[in-house]
């Protein structure tokens, strides 16, 4: 195991105050007490962690995609890349944003949703794409600029970023799924 240790006690002055307001962010969107453990351990460089912060903090809260378009990148994502940590965590905030546990199990599948609007299938294939490490096909890219426009196929690529990013922070160092949060299915874990 190359597990990380927890530098939240060391962290001082403004490693401090950056640490301090990306709990109180994720704590309140979230309806946890606590920010999550990838975020922890990435403060043992705490100038990554805060602009690393700062991106999601900016995707998720201030982004171009609609909330549901956010969650299903983020969720066929973790189930492309098999982070089972990720799935954990975006379980409740996909049912916020109004995606059906019936939707969200067909993710998890790895199948793409019938139900769901063109525009969303679309997306979803570009994350297949983009996790392929292949170009998103043109007719998949006009069906999504046609629905959130350049700015958001491009957000959803660096969504895909961030999203390797922090899967890579938990592979590299074995952080668990904290308690409290929905197991996943096995092909997650």
């Amino acid at each position: 195991m190359a597990a990380l240790p927890d530098p939240t006690d060391q962290l001082t002055g403004d490693d401090r105050a950056i640490f301090d307001r990306m709990a109180s962010v994720r704590a309140h969107a979230e309806g946890r007490p606590q920010l999550g453990e990838v975020y922890v351990r990435m403060f043992n460089n705490p100038a990554v962690a805060g602009k690393v912060g700062a991106l999601g903090e900016h995707l998720r809260f201030h982004g171009t995609l609609p909330d549901d378009v956010r969650e299903l990148v983020i969720l066929r994502y973790a189930t492309r890349l098999g982070s089972g940590y990720e799935w954990s965590h975006h379980q409740r905030p996909a049912a916020l944003a109004g995606i059906s546990a019936d939707t969200i199990a067909e993710l998890t599948a790895g199948e793409i949703p019938a139900a769901l609007p063109d525009a969303s299938r679309a997306v979803l294939a570009a994350v297949d794409a983009v996790t392929a490490n292949r170009s998103i096909p043109q007719e998949t890219q006009d069906r999504i600029v046609a629905a959130h426009g350049l700015a958001g196929v491009v957000e959803l690529v660096v969504l895909c970023g961030l999203y390797a990013t922090m899967s890579y922070m938990v592979f590299a160092f074995d952080i668990p799924i904290e308690d409290g949060l929905p197991t996943p299915p096995d092909p997650l874990r």
